[in-house]
């Protein structure tokens, strides 16, 4: 239950992601691309 919770973070980080590279936010790209990043590293053990 743990890993969907955390692949719908993971989804939750893409779509902004995409939203902040299609509005060209440089900072919003960058908490999105920190936000993927952390939510990959606590995806690993499991």
């Amino acid at each position: 239950m743990q890993t969907a919770a955390w692949l719908l973070f993971l989804a939750c980080g893409i779509i902004y992601l995409i939203a902040s590279i299609r509005d060209r936010d440089l900072l919003m790209i960058a908490g999105s691309a920190c936000f993927i990043v952390a939510v990959i590293i606590f995806l690993l053990p499991a």
